[in-house]
C-alpha cells in the first residue's frame, strides 16, 4: 500500500512541477550554464523522479539532480497551475494563491503570494510558513529582515530575446535571429499565471509567447532584464518534497564515487580530512571505490591506480550505476562518432585534464559548459569536438556524453526527448556581453549578427573576449564576409592575442589565403613576428599550408627571415612547399645581409624529395660547398648518405651562396640542419 502511495506522489510531483520557474540551487555545480547566480530557467520534463530537464532562459538546456542532491530552487511554481484553493493574498487580493503560498505565523490568518511575500509586504520581522503545494507539510522561516536577498535576472520586462526552442510561430518576429523587447509578463492563461511574456519584435510586431506555460520556452534571451528581489534560501528546492530522498550523505563500503568540485573548493574541504597533495589530481575526473569509513566518518577511496586518498565526506558525489559489476572499465564511458557532449565547465580542472590531451587554450573557454558533437575519436581515447562553432581535441574524461548518435541518452528511458531537445539546441550560446556576443558571432561566420552587434551604441569592433578579436576569431576560421563588415568599421588588423599573434598569424594557422588577401589589402603587416618570433610565412610552412604560403609570396611578404620547423610530420616536403621555397630567387626584392633559413627534420622525409631538375629550378647553379666540417664517416649507411646528397641538392635549388649541413645522431635518428645564407 506505501508503494502504491509513493508511486501516486512521484507521478503528481513530476506532472505538478513541470513549467516551474528555477534558478540554481545550494547543491550547484554546473559552473555559469544558468548564466550566473539569480539567472532563471524553465522546467521542462522530469526524465525520473531523481532528475529533471530545466532549459535556461539563455537558451542552454541540460538535466539536474532533483533528489539526494538538490541543483534547483523553485522560484516561481505558478506557470505549473498549482493553486491553494480558498485562500487569498491579502495584500494584492490575488484569489486563490498560485504558486507558493506564504503564511504568517505570528498573525491570525494571514497570506501572501510570491510576488507580495518578496515584495516585503507585510511586517518584515514576522516569521513565515512556506508551503509549497495544498496539503504540504508548512515549514517554518527565519524573518525575512534577517536574510539575503538577490536578484533575478532573464526573460523579464526590458529583456532582448530571440526565438527560443519551442518557436512555432512562423516569422512573426520578422524572421529567425530577430530580435524584440520584452514589455510584460503576462498569464499565458487563467490556469498558468506569470507563464509567458508579451513582445515587441523590432519589426514592429506584437504578441504573447510562452515562458513556462507546459514547460515551453518560446523565446531566448540575448541582453537578460532584472525581475524583483527574492529571499533565496527561503525558496523550496526542486524534489525536495518528492520521494525517494536519500540526503546528501549516507556513502557506503562499496559505493563508487566522483570528485566533482572545482579544485580550490576541494583543497578547502580537504583541511582537517586528510589533507590535499599534487598526487591526488589522479582523483579528479576517475571515478574511485569507497573501501573504508573512518572513525571521523572521512572517506577512504580506492583507485585504478591501486592509491587510496582519504576524503571528506563532502567533497564526494556517489555515482549511479544500473547494477554492480566487478570490470571497472563499465564506468568509463564509450563515445562513438556523433555523439553529443558537454564540456566540463570548471576552468581549473579542465586545465589539469587537458594535460597531454591538445593541452588547454584560452581560446576554448568559450566552450566551458557547452554541448558539442564528436567528431573524431583519436587512437589514444582523445576527442575531436565540434563546439561553439569551432573544434578542439578533450580529454575524453573532461566531457560527459549527454546523447549518442542514435538518439538515445544514457542512463535514462525516455533520452528521446532530451536528445531532439539538445540538438534544437547545439549552438553558441550567447550571452548578454557585447564583445563576447561579437567575439563569438564572427568566429561563427554570422555576418547578419555581426553587423547587428556592430550597431549598438557599446559595441567595441576591436573588443576582447577569451583573449581574442573579432577579427582574430574571424580570420582563423575564414569567415570573409563577417571580416569585410569588421574592416568597415575600422577593426584594428595589428592587435596582437596574449601570444603575440595578430590577424596574419590567424589566418595562417587555419590554412585562409582569402583572409591573408583581404588583410593585407587593408594594410596589415604581412612581416610581424608573434612572441616565438614567427612570422605567417612561418606558421604557414610549417603547417604545410601550400596555399598561404603561395599568397604570402605573391604578396610580396619577406621570404628571407629567419624560419625554424621542428615539425617533420606537418612540414610535408614532398609536396608543393619545396617547390615554392625553391622559387625563392635571388631576384626577389629583399634586403642585403646576411639572413637564416633554417630547416630541421629527419633524414627519412628526404627519401621522397624529387630531383632539383623536376621542382622546376636550373640545375646549374653555383655548388653549394660546406664550410663547417660535417659528422659523415663510417657511421652513415649508404641509404644515409644518398639522403645527404639530397640535402645538399635541396639547397642548391634555394638558390643559395654558402651552406652548412651539420650532422648529428640523438638515439639513433639522424637529422640534418641547413642554415641557409642569402
Amino acid at each position: 500500500m506505501e508503494g502504491a502511495i509513493t508511486g501516486t506522489r512521484t507521478t503528481r510531483f513530476m506532472m505538478e512541477g513541470v513549467g516551474a520557474r528555477v534558478i540554481r540551487g545550494p547543491d550547484w555545480k554546473w559552473g555559469k550554464q544558468d548564466g550566473g547566480e539569480g539567472h532563471v530557467g524553465t522546467v521542462r520534463n522530469f526524465e525520473s523522479p531523481e532528475e529533471v530537464v530545466v532549459v535556461w532562459d539563455n537558451g542552454t538546456a541540460a538535466n539536474y539532480r532533483c533528489s539526494g542532491a538538490y541543483d534547483l530552487r523553485i522560484l516561481d511554481s505558478a506557470p505549473t497551475g498549482v493553486k491553494h484553493d480558498g485562500t487569498m493574498c491579502d495584500t494584492c487580493r490575488q484569489q486563490p494563491i498560485f504558486g507558493i503560498r506564504w503564511k504568517c505565523a505570528e498573525c491570525g490568518n494571514y497570506d501572501l503570494c510570491s510576488i507580495c511575500y518578496h515584495g516585503d509586504k507585510h511586517h518584515v520581522r514576522h516569521r513565515f510558513y512556506r508551503i509549497t503545494t495544498p496539503g504540504s507539510e508548512r515549514m517554518l522561516l527565519e524573518p525575512r529582515r534577517k536574510s539575503k536577498k538577490i536578484a533575478i535576472r532573464g526573460i523579464f520586462p526590458g529583456a532582448r530575446v530571440v526565438r527560443g526552442v519551442d518557436w512555432q510561430w512562423e516569422d512573426q518576429d520578422g524572421g529567425n535571429g530577430r530580435r524584440g523587447k520584452v514589455n510584460e509578463i503576462q498569464d499565458w492563461s487563467a490556469a498558468s499565471p506569470r507563464s509567458a511574456a508579451y513582445v515587441i519584435w523590432d519589426n514592429g510586431a506584437k504578441n504573447l509567447y510562452r515562458v513556462g506555460f507546459e514547460g515551453m520556452a518560446d523565446l531566448k534571451v540575448m541582453n537578460d532584464a532584472k525581475g524583483q528581489t527574492v529571499y533565496r534560501d527561503h525558496l523550496p528546492l526542486l524534489g525536495e518534497q518528492g520521494p525517494g530522498r536519500t540526503g546528501p550523505h549516507g556513502l557506503r563500503i562499496g559505493d563508487q564515487v566522483n570528485v566533482d568540485l572545482e579544485l580550490e573548493i576541494v583543497q578547502s574541504l580537504q583541511h582537517g580530512h586528510g589533507g590535499w597533495t599534487d598526487g591526488m589530481f589522479e582523483c579528479l575526473g576517475t571515478t574511485g571505490t569507497v573501501v573504508g569509513i573512518d572513525e571521523d566518518h572521512d572517506i577512504v577511496v580506492s583507485y585504478p591506480s591501486g592509491n587510496r586518498w582519504t576524503f571528506n565526506p563532502a567533497v564526494l558525489t556517489k555515482v549511479s550505476v544500473a547494477a554492480p559489476s566487478s570490470n571497472a572499465n563499465e564506468n568509463q564511458q564509450q563515445f562513438a562518432v556523433g555523439d553529443l557532449v558537454q564540456i566540463c565547465s570548471e576552468l581549473e580542472r579542465i586545465k589539469i585534464l587537458q594535460r597531454g590531451h591538445g593541452e588547454w587554450a584560452e581560446a576554448m573557454a568559450p566552450t566551458l559548459g557547452k554541448i558539442g558533437r564528436v567528431q573524431q575519436i583519436y587512437h589514444d581515447n582523445d576527442l575531436k569536438v565540434e563546439v561553439c562553432g569551432t573544434s578542439w581535441t578533450y580529454n575524453p574524461i573532461a566531457v560527459t556524453k549527454v546523447a549518442s548518435s542514435d538518439g538515445t541518452v544514457p542512463g535514462t528511458s525516455s533520452g528521446e526527448r532530451l536528445s531532439a531537445l539538445l540538438k534544437k539546441l547545439f549552438e553558441t550560446h550567447v550571452s548578454g556581453d557585447v564583445n563576447e556576443e561579437l567575439v563569438k558571432t564572427a568566429a561563427n561566420g554570422d555576418a547578419q549578427k555581426c553587423e547587428e552587434s556592430l550597431k549598438r551604441p557599446d559595441a567595441d569592433v576591436n573588443g576582447v573576449f577569451a583573449g581574442h578579436t573579432a577579427l582574430q576569431a574571424a580570420s582563423q576560421n575564414g569567415h570573409l564576409e563577417v571580416i569585410k563588415i569588421l574592416l568597415r568599421h575600422k577593426a584594428d588588423v595589428e592587435i596582437e592575442d596574449k601570444d603575440g599573434d595578430r590577424a596574419v598569424h590567424h589566418a595562417a594557422f587555419g590554412d585562409e589565403p582569402g583572409v591573408m588577401e583581404l588583410l593585407a589589402h587593408a594594410g596589415a603587416d604581412l612581416n610581424a613576428r608573434n612572441k616565438r618570433r614567427q612570422t605567417a610565412l612561418h606558421i604557414a610552412v610549417n603547417k604545410g599550408h601550400v596555399g598561404v604560403v603561395k599568397t604570402l609570396l605573391e604578396l610580396g611578404c619577406h621570404p628571407s627571415l629567419q624560419l625554424i620547423i621542428t615539425n617533420p610530420l606537418t612540414l610535408n616536403w614532398p609536396g608543393p612547399v619545396p617547390s615554392l621555397l625553391a622559387s625563392l630567387q635571388p631576384s626577389h626584392s629583399q634586403p642585403t645581409g646576411q639572413t637564416l633559413f633554417k630547416v630541421c627534420c629527419p633524414f627519412s622525409c628526404l627519401s621522397s624529395i624529387p630531383d632539383p631538375v623536376s621542382v622546376g629550378v636550373q640545375p646549374n647553379l653555383r655548388q653549394v660547398t660546406p664550410r663547417t666540417p660535417v659528422l659523415i664517416g663510417h657511421n652513415l649507411t649508404q641509404g644515409e648518405q644518398r639522403d645527404l646528397r639530397k640535402a645538399e641538392h635541396l639547397v642548391q635549388t634555394l638558390s643559395v651562396a654558402t651552406a652548412e649541413l651539420l650532422i648529428s645522431v640523438t638515439e639513433h635518428r639522424l637529422f640534418h640542419q641547413l642554415t641557409l645564407t642569402y
